[in-house]
Parts: structure tokens; sequence; C-alpha cells
């Protein structure tokens, strides 16, 4: 069975692999047409496949960065990423996940008017990553393959997630809870942090951030 996943873990390394996540944009400005998405989380995904997210290879996917729709890196776009980025998996403690910002090109074509109208209504909540593992590891406990080194090659706007946490939530609340719980931090003294954290102050936010999470 070793040599089974060995075998299979041998043949995905240097080959192209898309992954697509099932979340709604986190944040949304109409008047820039710009969407913010989770473009990949560590969660174990359909295909039984976990992406480390502390090794991804963004160098070269920021040089050149078109959003496509579908994977169609063949047709033009419908407008490109602004930034990407990691950030704490508020739902995967000791996580991270990618975030990506994408700017839709409304004035160059109806058919990108009518995608960007279509994520602004939720009706497509769902992007997916295209990229280049270099180290796979199987990992027994989890009984999944742990993908690494991952070289993102693109990002696509697409109708079907494959993702396992197809959640629609609000970011809104969670996210002034986090601000909050920063802004207490900066404006008190260490010795005022430390007497806080033994009331479990600070720990009753993190908490609070969980559950809106839920």
């Amino acid at each position: 069975m070793k040599k089974e996943y060995q075998q299979k873990a041998a043949e995905m390394i240097g080959k192209r692999i898309d992954v697509d996540l099932t979340t709604k944009a986190v944040s949304i400005d109409e008047t820039k047409h710009t969407a913010t998405f989770v473009m990949s989380t560590a969660s174990i995904d359909r295909h039984g496949d976990i992406v480390d997210q502390d090794s991804w290879i963004l160098d070269h996917f920021v040089k050149n960065a078109p959003l496509f729709w579908g994977h169609r890196s063949n047709d033009f776009p419908l407008g490109k990423w602004l930034k990407v980025w990691l950030e704490p998996d508020l739902e995967n403690p000791g996580q991270k996940m990618l975030m990506g910002t994408a700017e839709f090109a409304v004035e160059v074509a109806d058919d990108v008017k009518r995608a960007w109208a279509h994520v602004v209504r939720g009706d497509l909540n769902m992007v997916s990553v295209g990229f280049i593992p270099h180290v796979v590891e199987y990992d027994e406990n989890k009984d999944a393959f742990v993908l690494k080194e991952c070289e993102l090659i693109e990002c696509s706007l697409v109708g079907i997630g494959a993702n396992r946490r197809a959640l629609i939530k609000d970011a809104d609340i969670p996210a002034k809870i986090i601000e909050l719980k920063q802004q207490i931090e900066e404006s008190i003294s260490q010795e005022d942090v430390k007497a806080i954290q033994k009331r479990n102050g600070i720990l009753m936010l993190n908490k609070a951030v969980r559950a809106f999470q839920k």
C-alpha cells in the first residue's frame, strides 16, 4: 500500500492540478468592480488532497495574474488579480489560507459585465486555483496527499467548486470583532495586557470570533 501511495505522489509532482473553492466573495466593491475571495485553504478537498498554504510559490503569478472563466486561459480574461496574500484561517486554527482581490474589466465586454453581475448577486461564488505541486507527501493520519511548494499558475471564476468548506458566510461581523480586538491590544500597556490575559479577556474575544465563524 505504501508503494502505491508513493507512486501516486510521484505521478502528481510537476503536473497541473485545479482545485475549486466554494465560498462567497469576502468583500465586494461595486464602484471599483473588485471582489476578494478565499482562493485556497488547508482543508482536505474532495480529491483527498491538502494544499500546504505556507509553501505557495507566487512569484510568477503576481507578474501575470489574469482572471479567467473556468480555466479558459486561451480565451480573453474577465479581468486580473490585483493582489494575493496569506492570512490566518479562523476556521482552522494554526493554518493559513490564500486570499486574493480580483478586478473585473466590465468596460471591456458584455460577458464580463454578466459575470460581475452574478458575483454581486451571489450566483457565482467560486474560484479555482490552477497550480503545479513540486513536492507531494502522503499523511497517513489524515489519509490525504499533502501538496507542497505549489506554483500558482492562475485562478479562475468557476461555477462548481470541490472544496468541502462550501460555506457562504458574512465576513463583516467577525472582521469587526477582529478589528476591535486589535484596537484593544494596541491601546493598552503590556502590563494591562498581562492582566487582561489572566482574566481571559483576549481569550473571550477569540472565542467570539470563532463563534461567528460557525
